[in-house]
């Protein structure tokens, strides 16, 4: 019977996804060739550039072969391509506090309790470096607590995760408008060119999911005699997938509150488009 390795090496080459690539390394450096485990990163962030557990495992490898520096700055580029990176930001924070730095410390400490707040082992570190517990005001100051959204009306954004993440890829205003939970830019094979605030599972079944709608739908509006599609969305109750498509090249998808409206967000989604030079 083929092994999960075996699989693995077979579906990278053939279809590859971040994910696959991530597992692959995993299981590499389980088997003991750190050469190879470290190779599989590599290669995997050549051709997902956004996804960030890639360089986390790479950061692991790297920390353990006394290479800190080079695995800090892999850290740094993980939380940039996905701020919800658990243990990018535990790792930043452990080296800042071997390294004396506590308000760096702190900072990825405090950005793990906007998604996972009450985190015991997040909270006991934090007592660690300021010598007494956080208390319940700043956990839920930190968390969003007094950003969230009475029934019906959109979260805004916390501002502690607007501070970390970049602005310089067209996203940021898009994701600073209230009730955006995230968004990227795919191309029309599906891959991702840019991303805000989604974790790589997220980019990944945003990223496939446009491309497949997209590609049903220009079907469709040919039939009819249009051009093609600028712009779909699909709502559920607990929130909304919106695209908005450039020719038949880029698409910038955002996941947003139930109860955003489309016409507030394509202003935003086309400057995007602009800054990334599709527009």
């Amino acid at each position: 019977m083929e092994s999960e390795l075996e699989r693995l090496r077979k579906k990278v080459d053939n279809f590859p996804s971040a994910s696959a690539y991530n597992r692959l390394a995993e299981l590499v450096r389980l088997g003991g060739d750190i050469a190879g485990a470290e190779a599989v990163c590599r290669r995997c962030i050549k051709e997902f550039p956004r996804n960030g557990q890639a360089y986390v495992i790479l950061a692991e490898i790297e920390m353990v072969n006394g290479r800190k520096d080079e695995a800090v700055k892999n850290l740094l580029t993980a939380v940039e391509r996905d701020s919800r990176s658990y243990a990018a930001h535990r790792m930043l924070a452990d080296h800042y506090i071997e390294t004396a730095r506590a308000p760096q410390a702190l900072q990825h400490l405090r950005q793990i309790l906007t998604f996972k707040p009450s985190d015991p082992a997040v909270l006991q570190k934090i007592e660690q470096v300021t010598g007494k517990p956080p208390t319940a005001s700043v956990i839920r100051q930190v968390a969003g607590g007094p950003n969230q959204a009475a029934p019906g009306r959109p979260a805004e954004p916390t501002p502690l995760a607007n501070k970390i993440l970049p602005a310089s890829d067209g996203l940021g205003g898009l994701c600073s408008e209230a009730g955006v939970r995230g968004a990227l830019i795919a191309d029309d094979k599906g891959r991702v060119v840019s991303s805000q605030r989604l974790s790589t599972q997220h980019e990944e079944l945003l990223a496939a999911l446009a491309a497949e709608i997209s590609k049903a739908a220009q079907q469709a509006v040919t039939a009819v005699g249009q051009d093609h599609l600028t712009m779909w969305t699909m709502v559920a109750d607990q929130g909304q997938v919106l695209a908005f498509r450039r020719g038949l090249t880029f698409t910038v998808v955002i996941l947003a509150e139930a109860g955003v409206r489309p016409a507030m967000l394509e202003i935003r989604a086309r400057q995007a488009l602009i800054e990334l030079g599709a527009g």
